[in-house]
């Protein structure tokens, strides 16, 4: 199996913006609004961890995440507020092995939804986000997510994306516990299917010029308010 080393893609300098939120790799600073999130119950109810008692334990387990990035083993960003800088959510992706007798590349991937922003969309729009950069930087072919069966938000959130259905499945708690979870994939033929991915958000670096070209076109006498906001 072809290994992806995650340090190709750790310092591009490319980043995903919607009109809400921008996606960026997780820093160490990162560690106490993530703290926060954790304080709220609804927050680690389907996470398979237990949740830290204190900042300090959390930061060991960043840590110990942004070390596995170094290794390139792992990538991991953060999806944050625009106007505020708040954190809204913290993506990761790995390898895993692919079926036997294919050659194609497999990832898992994972997203935490801090609960301010379970409304109003932000789940599927950090989400698509989220597998428009895996499908942008990476070879990744299929990926592959898991929630707690219980989970009716995130699997409405996978029914939102198209991923596919896999099988029942049982993941680890890191207590050593077994949950019971439902696995989906999503390959990457199937991803332009994904009305919202495309339409949803832009590199702001590469478009804002095109951008703001195109609606003063559509509506010239908005161009005045557009510039001062």
């Amino acid at each position: 199996m072809k290994k992806f080393d995650w340090r190709e893609i750790a310092a591009f300098e490319k980043n995903y913006y919607s009109e809400r939120v921008v996606l960026r790799p997780l820093m160490e600073c990162d560690v106490y609004p993530i703290f926060m999130a954790t304080t709220n119950p609804a927050f680690n109810r389907y996470l398979l961890w237990s949740a830290p008692s204190s900042v300090s334990e959390l930061s060991e387990r960043i840590k110990k995440i942004l070390d596995e990035r170094r290794k390139g083993l792992m990538g991991v960003w953060v999806a944050a507020e625009i106007t505020t800088g708040a954190f809204v959510a913290l993506f990761r992706s790995f390898q895993v092995d692919a079926p036997d007798g294919t050659d194609e590349m497999h990832f898992e991937t994972g997203i935490w939804l801090h609960p301010n922003y379970w409304l109003g969309g932000l789940s599927v729009e950090v989400s698509a986000m989220s597998f428009d950069l895996l499908f942008d930087e990476t070879p990744v072919d299929v990926l592959h997510a898991s929630t707690h069966r219980d989970n009716k938000a995130g699997l409405g959130l996978f029914r939102s994306l198209k991923l596919d259905y896999l099988r029942n499945s049982v993941a680890l708690h890191e207590n050593g516990g077994q949950v019971p979870a439902y696995s989906y994939c999503l390959r990457r033929s199937q991803w332009t299917r994904v009305v919202v991915s495309r339409d949803s958000y832009e590199d702001i670096g590469a478009t804002k010029d095109a951008r703001q070209k195109a609606l003063d076109e559509v509506n010239p006498s908005d161009k005045l308010r557009k510039e001062v906001v």
